[in-house]
Protein backbone atom coordinates (compact mmCIF):
# COMPACT_ATOMS: atom_id res chain seq x y z
CA UNK A 1 0.00 0.00 0.00
CA UNK A 2 1.20 3.71 -1.20
CA UNK A 3 2.65 5.63 1.89
CA UNK A 4 0.44 8.31 0.62
CA UNK A 5 -3.22 6.32 1.27
CA UNK A 6 -4.29 4.71 4.84
CA UNK A 7 -4.10 0.93 6.01
CA UNK A 8 -7.36 -0.86 5.24
CA UNK A 9 -6.41 -2.08 8.86
CA UNK A 10 -6.86 2.01 9.94
CA UNK A 11 -9.68 2.16 8.27
CA UNK A 12 -11.54 -0.09 9.61
CA UNK A 13 -10.74 0.94 13.17
CA UNK A 14 -12.12 4.13 12.28
CA UNK A 15 -15.31 2.46 10.19
CA UNK A 16 -16.05 0.48 13.69
CA UNK A 17 -16.51 3.86 15.47
CA UNK A 18 -19.66 5.57 15.37
CA UNK A 19 -20.22 8.83 13.83
CA UNK A 20 -20.01 11.04 17.13
CA UNK A 21 -16.91 9.23 18.01
CA UNK A 22 -15.49 10.07 14.69
CA UNK A 23 -16.75 13.67 14.86
CA UNK A 24 -14.88 14.18 18.32
CA UNK A 25 -11.59 12.39 16.83
CA UNK A 26 -12.20 14.80 13.74
CA UNK A 27 -12.37 18.03 16.44
CA UNK A 28 -9.67 16.63 18.53
CA UNK A 29 -6.88 15.83 16.29
CA UNK A 30 -7.72 19.13 14.20
CA UNK A 31 -7.30 21.22 17.33
CA UNK A 32 -4.01 19.09 17.63
CA UNK A 33 -2.99 20.36 14.71
CA UNK A 34 -3.60 23.89 15.74
CA UNK A 35 -1.12 23.30 18.06
CA UNK A 36 1.47 21.38 16.39
CA UNK A 37 1.27 21.67 12.64
CA UNK A 38 3.25 18.57 12.87
CA UNK A 39 0.56 16.33 13.90
CA UNK A 40 -1.33 16.69 10.46
CA UNK A 41 1.03 14.37 8.03
CA UNK A 42 0.21 11.46 9.46
CA UNK A 43 -2.74 9.42 8.66
CA UNK A 44 -3.10 7.76 12.59
CA UNK A 45 -1.45 10.56 14.60
CA UNK A 46 -0.69 9.89 18.22
CA UNK A 47 -3.32 12.80 19.75
CA UNK A 48 -5.64 12.78 22.77
CA UNK A 49 -8.47 14.85 24.24
CA UNK A 50 -6.87 17.03 26.38
CA UNK A 51 -9.69 19.65 28.03
CA UNK A 52 -7.32 22.01 29.41
CA UNK A 53 -6.15 23.13 25.74
CA UNK A 54 -8.99 22.04 23.01
CA UNK A 55 -12.40 23.24 25.46
CA UNK A 56 -14.81 21.50 26.42
CA UNK A 57 -15.41 18.28 24.57
CA UNK A 58 -19.01 18.59 23.49
CA UNK A 59 -17.52 21.70 21.76
CA UNK A 60 -14.66 19.72 19.83
CA UNK A 61 -17.28 17.75 18.94
CA UNK A 62 -19.41 20.31 17.51
CA UNK A 63 -16.18 21.28 15.71
CA UNK A 64 -15.63 18.06 14.10
CA UNK A 65 -19.24 18.47 12.83
CA UNK A 66 -18.44 22.01 11.43
CA UNK A 67 -15.49 20.38 9.29
CA UNK A 68 -17.27 17.76 7.99
CA UNK A 69 -20.05 20.20 6.78
CA UNK A 70 -17.53 22.27 5.25
CA UNK A 71 -15.54 19.39 3.59
CA UNK A 72 -18.21 17.13 2.99
CA UNK A 73 -18.80 19.27 -0.55
CA UNK A 74 -15.87 19.08 -1.51
CA UNK A 75 -15.19 15.20 -0.58
CA UNK A 76 -18.73 14.81 -2.66
CA UNK A 77 -17.26 16.90 -6.04
CA UNK A 78 -13.75 14.94 -5.68
CA UNK A 79 -16.13 11.50 -5.68
CA UNK A 80 -18.63 12.36 -7.93
CA UNK A 81 -17.66 15.17 -10.16
CA UNK A 82 -13.74 14.20 -10.57
CA UNK A 83 -12.59 15.26 -14.18
CA UNK A 84 -9.32 13.01 -13.53
CA UNK A 85 -10.71 10.11 -14.87
CA UNK A 86 -7.63 7.76 -13.38
CA UNK A 87 -8.67 8.90 -9.94
CA UNK A 88 -12.03 8.36 -10.45
CA UNK A 89 -10.98 4.55 -11.70
CA UNK A 90 -8.94 4.09 -8.56
CA UNK A 91 -11.94 5.17 -6.98
CA UNK A 92 -14.39 2.93 -8.35
CA UNK A 93 -12.32 0.10 -8.76
CA UNK A 94 -11.95 -0.07 -4.65
CA UNK A 95 -15.60 -0.48 -4.19
CA UNK A 96 -14.26 -3.93 -5.16
CA UNK A 97 -12.16 -4.24 -2.35
CA UNK A 98 -14.94 -3.43 -0.06
CA UNK A 99 -15.11 -0.52 2.25
CA UNK A 100 -11.94 0.18 4.06
CA UNK A 101 -10.65 0.10 0.73
CA UNK A 102 -12.54 2.43 -0.47
CA UNK A 103 -12.01 4.74 2.24
CA UNK A 104 -8.16 4.16 1.95
CA UNK A 105 -8.20 5.17 -1.20
CA UNK A 106 -10.80 8.14 -0.82
CA UNK A 107 -8.43 9.33 1.99
CA UNK A 108 -5.71 9.43 -0.33
CA UNK A 109 -7.66 11.28 -2.92
CA UNK A 110 -8.80 13.59 -0.32
CA UNK A 111 -5.27 14.77 0.40
CA UNK A 112 -3.50 14.43 -3.02
CA UNK A 113 -6.26 16.79 -4.79
CA UNK A 114 -8.02 18.96 -2.25
CA UNK A 115 -4.56 19.16 0.28
CA UNK A 116 -6.19 17.85 3.62
CA UNK A 117 -4.10 16.84 6.11
CA UNK A 118 -3.56 12.97 6.09
CA UNK A 119 -4.30 13.23 9.99
CA UNK A 120 -8.21 14.40 9.33
CA UNK A 121 -8.36 12.83 5.36
CA UNK A 122 -9.22 9.56 7.48
CA UNK A 123 -11.50 10.56 9.40
CA UNK A 124 -13.40 12.26 6.77
CA UNK A 125 -13.46 9.76 4.17
CA UNK A 126 -14.80 7.65 6.80
CA UNK A 127 -17.78 9.39 7.95
CA UNK A 128 -18.56 9.75 4.17
CA UNK A 129 -19.09 5.90 3.87
CA UNK A 130 -20.91 5.62 7.07
CA UNK A 131 -23.40 8.62 5.82
CA UNK A 132 -23.75 7.24 1.70
CA UNK A 133 -21.88 4.06 1.32
CA UNK A 134 -23.90 2.19 3.99
CA UNK A 135 -27.20 3.42 3.60
CA UNK A 136 -26.89 3.15 -0.33
CA UNK A 137 -25.64 -0.75 0.39
CA UNK A 138 -28.14 -1.38 2.78
CA UNK A 139 -31.20 -0.32 0.21
CA UNK A 140 -29.80 -2.28 -2.64
CA UNK A 141 -29.84 -5.36 -0.56
CA UNK A 142 -33.21 -4.41 0.79
CA UNK A 143 -34.55 -3.76 -3.07
CA UNK A 144 -32.87 -7.37 -4.08
CA UNK A 145 -34.76 -9.22 -1.42
CA UNK A 146 -37.91 -7.55 -2.53
CA UNK A 147 -36.94 -9.41 -6.09
CA UNK A 148 -36.21 -12.37 -4.83
CA UNK A 149 -38.85 -15.30 -5.55
CA UNK A 150 -40.99 -15.96 -2.89
CA UNK A 151 -40.20 -19.31 -1.47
Amino acid sequence: MSPSIPSEQSMNRLLQATEEQLYEQLGIRARAIAANPAVAGSFEPDVTYDGATMGALDDVREYGRRLFRRWNREAYKLACSADDSTDRKKLLDAFGGGEATVAAVLSGLLVAHLGLAPALAGILAALVLKHFFRPAYEEFCGLWLEKLPKQ
